[in-house]
């Protein structure tokens, strides 16, 4: 397994017209609220430009600090960087699709990036996570994304993931992971989570279920996958210090079809999370 690389973000300059790598930033951000938002996009073709434009105005509409998109295709990444409210408003972590080979995870960021780098994880399937570090409010903010393996039988694969990731987040008192984990959090599988994390979901919304995937509302994944699945595979964790960053909000997105004219389509085969912290001295 190659070592981890560092990965300069890139901003879109309007002078010249064109998206631009930049040099990592050691700029200190005061902020009072982060918003943050996790979806998996789904790389299926099925009325693929529809989902993906009711998508795009759903991110746009959340207004999010930091943005982390699990499969994203090179078609759907170049799609992604001809956005307008993209262009003005945020650093990303890949113009190439070299991050990834058929489909892979990107970092959208209002927020300037000290640093951010690609770390691949033992996997059958590509899969890493990217991480980045924030200068914010005097305090380091180290904010990962990722997409652990997939299928029931890989949880030994998720595991060793997960004790990878965790490592590498601990160098900061101050840390987010966001994604699709690809285990529900009513399986025993739940336990490989650092236990100095807290599911946003649960802190906030503790007696609703929060499926991130459910058949009985996205109508388009009963159609196409065919059986029942109620789960809970995506999740914002944190671990915070004081002073430090504490959950506020979490709600679900895209849980609606895109538009009376197609009814049974909705933006991905999984809904995404919207989460808000706020910054607390004490």
């Amino acid at each position: 397994m190659a070592e981890n690389t560092l990965i300069f973000p890139a901003v879109f300059d309007k002078d010249d017209n064109k998206w631009c790598h930049s040099d990592s930033f050691d700029t200190n951000v005061r902020a009072d609220t982060l918003t943050f938002v996790t979806f998996n996009i789904w790389f299926g073709e099925y009325y693929f430009e529809q989902r993906f434009h009711a998508l795009m105005d759903i991110l746009k509409d959340t207004d999010a600090d930091i943005i982390g998109l699990q499969e994203v295709t090179h078609e759907s990444l170049e799609l992604i960087l001809e956005e307008e409210w993209v262009k003005d408003n945020y650093f990303i972590s890949d113009i190439t699709g070299t991050t990834f080979l058929s489909y892979g995870v990107i970092f959208l960021s209002r927020i300037p990036v000290k640093q951010l780098e690609l770390y691949p994880l033992k996997s059958l399937m590509g899969r890493y996570v990217l991480i980045a570090e924030f200068n914010i409010n005097g305090q380091k903010l180290l904010v990962g994304t990722t997409h652990l393996e997939s299928l029931r039988h890989s949880a030994k694969i998720r595991r060793v993931q997960l004790e990878k990731i965790f490592a590498w987040l601990d160098n900061s008192d101050n840390s987010v992971l966001m994604g699709d984990f690809n285990f529900c959090s009513s399986w025993e599988e739940n336990s490989n989570i650092d236990n100095r994390y807290s599911d946003i979901w649960k802190v906030l919304r503790v007696n609703e279920p929060g499926y991130t995937e459910d058949t009985d509302i996205n109508l388009m994944r009963k159609q196409l996958k065919r059986p029942e699945k109620k789960v809970r595979f995506d999740r914002i964790i944190s671990r915070s210090s004081t002073p430090g960053w504490k959950p506020n909000r979490i709600n679900r997105l895209g849980m609606k079809p895109i538009s009376p004219e197609y009814p049974n389509v909705f933006p991905s085969d999984h809904f995404g999370l919207l989460g808000i912290f706020e910054w607390r001295d004490c």
